[in-house]
């Protein structure tokens, strides 16, 4: 069966063409030919029409076999060329082929023109497949490269840590976050060795999360904590060859410092409100016997009559009985459920509460109260037991810090509460401040004293309400809270809360009061 052959000559002798059509007929093509004799008409049949192949004379009188290669580069045309000619010098040959032709046939061994074609046309086709698959490779890389930037982008923000490591513990790649979590360029973080950059970090060997993950090849979780008192939690993930071989695994390290301190303050309040329930009904208990001895005590001072020794010992009787009755409904009322609104409260009856259920642990610890409170202080709109958890903290803490300076009685051992009005932005508050001359609080760790669930205690200390709550609920009520502190000298919180009238607020009276 004939193979069809779209040919172009480039030969100015008709005989010659002939002969080179009936060449190709009998080499088993269906010949399409196209001939040309110029310049001007190669250019035409080149433009209009695609080619197998071109056969080209050496020499035309208007234009040689070079400048017919020069017009096939310029159009950026690879087709088999080949030089058919009665007369060439080897010379001649290699500089045609150098120029760009593929073979070249003597007229009187046309015998070689039909392999010759054959040949070079595999050839082109190879070229052309080859050229095909450099550029779809090259197309591939360029889509490869765009969505490389892309996963890159989306891998930079995403928030958590991502880190490949190969089996020798080595970063292999990191994104930004990791990069700017250890304050490195991500550059700078290949080839490191992962404890060389983590040194603080308490997963270590078999504890470690992407150990276990090269091991067991499966996901595998850790929680690990570092010096800055942080707490992260770590998934590795195994990325495995087509054999199913873990070759790198991917760690993932999220900060769930504040979700795990959020769970203890929800499991702290869970156990607070407990520890109220119980508070209330041991209180509801003592009120009866209290009730009781205060009677039977009333009973005695109406017998006794005029004995005045025994009147002042009955009359002690009741007063401390009374003591205990106030302290047993300041608990209860502290126990209550907190309103859903704001009343007006005066400071002086929350200081006096909370003072009636702290005062004896100040005085067993050798702690010297002093109290200075200036009269006729207007009330504040406030959630009573709200800021009286404020104050009972505020006592606690300034207690802590006195019985770690002075484990003893000592004439510096000393808490000093003050009350007074000030003005905001000409609004009337009501200030009070705390001061202690306890272990103060260090200069680094200032400012952090009110991020939430921050705390200088060890577990267990102090009331675990923390600063940061309490600054939570100055806020709330309009007001503000300041620390103030030296490390081993003394610690000062000021509070500010507005003063109120029948609800409202006040403004700020000419000459009262100082300013903020």
């Amino acid at each position: 069966m004939s193979r069809p052959l779209n040919v172009l000559i480039i030969e100015d002798c008709e005989d010659d063409v002939l002969l080179l059509k009936l060449c190709l007929r009998q080499g088993g093509y269906q010949v399409h030919c196209g001939w040309v004799d110029t310049a001007a008409a190669l250019n035409q049949a080149l433009s209009e029409e695609s080619w197998d192949v071109v056969i080209s004379d050496y020499s035309l009188p208007s234009f040689t076999v070079i400048d017919a290669l020069f017009m096939l580069q310029k159009k950026g045309l690879d087709l088999p060329f080949i030089i058919v000619s009665g007369a060439i010098g080897e010379e001649t040959a290699v500089s045609a082929m150098k120029a760009g032709a593929h073979d070249y046939v003597m007229k009187d061994n046309l015998a070689r023109l039909v392999p010759a074609i054959e040949r070079e046309m595999r050839e082109a086709a190879m070229r052309r497949e080859r050229r095909e698959a450099e550029e779809a490779l090259k197309e591939s890389e360029r889509v490869n490269r765009e969505m490389s930037r892309e996963f890159r982008a989306l891998l930079d923000n995403i928030p958590d840590s991502l880190t490949l490591l190969d089996p020798a513990m080595q970063v292999v790649w990191s994104n930004l976050s990791t990069a700017k979590l250890l304050n490195r360029s991500p550059n700078d973080l290949a080839s490191h060795h992962c404890s060389a950059l983590w040194p603080e970090c308490t997963a270590r060997g078999d504890d470690c999360p992407v150990r276990k993950c090269f091991i067991s090849c499966q996901v595998e979780k850790g929680v690990i904590r570092t010096e800055d008192e942080r707490t992260w939690g770590v998934r590795a993930f195994p990325v495995s060859n087509r054999h199913g071989q873990v070759v790198s695994v991917i760690k993932m390290a999220s900060d769930i410092t504040r979700q795990i301190q959020l769970r203890e303050e929800a499991s702290r309040a869970g156990q607070l409100a407990s520890l109220g329930e119980l508070a209330a009904g041991v209180a509801h208990e003592i009120n009866n016997p209290i009730n009781g001895i205060i009677n039977y005590a009333q009973i005695l001072a109406d017998q006794f009559g005029e004995d005045a020794e025994s009147q002042e010992i009955v009359r002690e009787i009741i007063d401390e009985g009374e003591r205990v009755a106030n302290i047993v409904k300041n608990l209860l009322d502290f126990a209550k459920a907190r309103p859903e609104f704001k009343n007006s409260v005066s400071i002086e009856d929350i200081l006096s509460a909370s003072l009636s259920l702290t005062k004896s642990q100040l005085s067993r610890d050798g702690i010297k109260l002093l109290v200075d409170m200036t009269p006729d202080l207007p009330p504040v709109l406030a959630h009573l037991q709200q800021i009286q958890q404020v104050v009972l903290n505020l006592i606690s803490n300034a207690r802590y810090a006195l019985n770690q300076k002075y484990p003893a009685a000592d004439q510096q051992k000393i808490f000093h509460i003050e009350s007074e009005t000030c003005s905001v932005a000409g609004r009337l508050f009501v200030r009070l401040s705390f001061l202690d001359r306890g272990v103060g609080i260090a200069p680094e760790i200032l400012p952090k004293v009110m991020d939430p669930f921050y705390s200088t205690k060890p577990s267990g200390a102090g009331t675990g309400l923390g600063l940061s709550i309490s600054h939570g609920i100055i806020k709330d009520h309009g007001g503000e809270i300041r620390v103030f502190s030296e490390q081993g000298h003394y610690t000062r919180v000021v509070v500010d809360l507005p003063a109120v009238d029948n609800g409202r607020q006040l403004e700020q009276p000419e000459g009262l009061g100082g300013s903020r």
